[in-house]
């Protein structure tokens, strides 16, 4: 997809001591929230990080490998977020970080009482459709792809953080209770979409996605996927915005190009056969959504995915060669 837009955090890097190699805090302290930048410049294992709040860990330069609870490792990379529970215990690697090539990570610590607040609020006036729980921070570790939106709130943060103005509190209020009604959206969309087809019996946003994933090569409209969740089309566009943060067109989209980057990588079907098959009539339509959300025209996707399966396929087969003891 599109390259990650970045966190910035090149204004408090101008004043900030650095005191340790391995981790070096900076802590920015608010009335709802604190705001800590993680710096670390040697190669470092098992570092051991634990926050006593709901915390929001973003990485914003190098790599880390995290090690949770119950998650398999995995590789922690620029424009991707974990959301974890308070008391919750981080584990770290740092196999890249060298003087030269510091990671950077941004971690906010949130308010549970303001997480509470702001749920009350948002469940007596902005109800979720088929969500008995309503509007909630879900109590367990979440890892995604930060959106634009996540990331602008973020560098918005960052910079009420180091401006040094005196009203800082109350610019920070308005941004993170934003971050975290989109947090929570973001956690929302990931359970519905990731598990749709397990809550498609009593979730009618659910049932609607789980039907629009079947169908995508046919027609779609909003009309339609109304009808199947049995609401007017008014009130059924107005809940999937707020439940997912997407419009159900761009969702749609979104669809047909995952779909579409499957088929690239997958299949030798020409790009106009894999259009069609994605539910786009208009193949140059299609090629102005798919260069605007991966940021690259089809053939090129195909190209740049078949290049690095071929660098992976070479690999593998050298490493065999070596470990069968061919040489």
């Amino acid at each position: 997809m599109k390259s990650r837009e970045s966190i910035n955090i090149s204004k408090h890097l101008q004043t900030r001591q650095l005191n340790d190699i391995v981790e070096n805090r900076t802590a920015y302290s608010l009335q709802a929230a604190e705001l800590n930048v993680y710096e670390t410049h040697a190669r470092a294992e098992r570092v051991e990080l634990r926050f006593g709040h709901p915390v929001l860990a973003t990485m914003v330069r190098g790599k880390k490998v995290m090690h949770l609870n119950g998650t398999p490792s995995f590789d922690f990379l620029p424009g991707e977020s974990v959301m974890l529970p308070s008391h919750e215990l981080m584990c770290i690697d740092f196999p890249e970080a060298t003087e030269t090539n510091p990671t950077q990570c941004l971690a906010l610590a949130l308010s549970e009482e303001k997480i509470q607040s702001l749920t009350d609020i948002l469940n007596e006036q902005h109800p979720l459709v088929d969500r008995p729980e309503g509007w909630r921070m879900r109590g367990e570790n979440f890892y995604f792809t930060n959106d634009t939106a996540v990331n602008q709130l973020l560098n918005r943060l960052v910079y009420i953080c180091t401006e040094g103005n005196q009203a800082r509190d109350l610019f920070a209020e308005l941004v993170l209770r934003e971050l975290t009604i989109r947090l929570m959206q973001t956690q929302a969309r990931h359970l519905l979409l990731s598990n749709s087809a397990q809550y498609a019996n009593q979730n009618r946003l659910a049932y609607a996605v789980q039907y629009l994933r079947e169908h995508l090569h046919e027609d779609l409209t909003v009309g339609t996927l109304a009808q199947k969740a049995c609401m007017s089309e008014p009130h059924f566009y107005r809940c999937f915005k707020q439940e997912f943060g997407l419009t159900p067109i761009e969702f749609i989209n979104r669809e047909r190009i995952r779909l579409a980057t499957e088929l690239l990588s997958t299949t030798d079907r020409t790009v106009t056969d894999i259009s069609y098959a994605c539910g786009y009539n208009n193949v140059n339509y299609f090629l102005k959504v798919f260069r605007r959300q991966v940021g690259m025209p089809p053939s090129h996707y195909r190209q740049r995915h078949r290049s690095r399966t071929q660098a992976q396929q070479i690999l593998l087969a050298t490493t065999d060669y070596f470990s069968n003891g061919a040489y």
